[in-house]
């Protein structure tokens, strides 16, 4: 298992919408089943994303070496795009108001089973550039398919972890869990935006520096 697929993957699993999602279900009835739903999708979502990813580089041949030049750009630009979205979440702009409580789409989403599966693809059906430097790591195993496949689940669970664990409480005790994770919801909401700065800004140092020196 290459260890830069394991660290993008836990700086990827920093995604305050999806963690305020799961916790949002334990407020609702039929808390066990909507919360499964969400998390499956999502599960099966960046699996399946991966999983093209990585017959993509398998088809560009992106894990040659005549194709260094790709790969290290590959890096190089997921990184750039990264330190540009630190940036834009570091200076987000004037504020919006704020919508009245149960008109967002989220919402309106976690009211029926179907849209909290859509919901699931949703959130996860565009890959960060955190994730594809992981699925990239994974490539450059060169390994044979269905380990590549092995190391792809694997770093799926590690990025999924942040709405895993919500999951697992509130399939547990849902009652106890739902107060629990109201609290770190409200963490989230405080610090949710900072996280994710120094998180995207941490793997985009990392991503042009692994770029640089694959190129060199």
């Amino acid at each position: 298992m290459p260890s830069e697929a394991i660290s993008l993957a836990l700086a990827a699993s920093i995604y305050p919408p999806a963690v305020a999602a799961v916790i949002a279900l334990g407020r609702g009835s039929d808390v066990r089943l909507r919360v499964l739903l969400l998390v499956s999708a999502a599960l099966v979502t960046v699996f399946v994303t991966g999983s093209l990813m990585l017959l993509l580089f398998e088809e560009l041949g992106a894990t040659s070496q005549q194709q260094r030049t790709f790969s290290s750009g590959l890096y190089i630009a997921g990184g750039v795009a990264l330190l540009w979205l630190a940036a834009r979440l570091r200076h987000p702009g004037p504020a919006k108001p704020k919508k009245e409580p149960g008109t967002s789409k989220t919402e309106r989403y976690l009211e029926s089973r179907r849209l909290v599966l859509l919901l699931g693809v949703i959130l996860y059906v565009v890959p960060s550039p955190i994730y594809v430097g992981a699925v990239k790591a994974i490539a450059d195993t060169n390994a044979s398919t269905s380990q590549q496949l092995a190391y792809l689940a694997v770093t799926v669970l590690i990025m999924l972890w942040l709405v895993e664990i919500p999951m697992l409480m509130l399939l547990a005790f849902p009652r106890r869990a739902s107060a629990a994770l109201e609290s770190i919801n409200n963490w989230f909401a405080r610090n949710g935006r900072l996280v994710a700065v120094l998180a995207a800004a941490g793997a985009g140092v990392y991503l042009i520096v692994v770029g640089l020196i694959e190129l060199i």
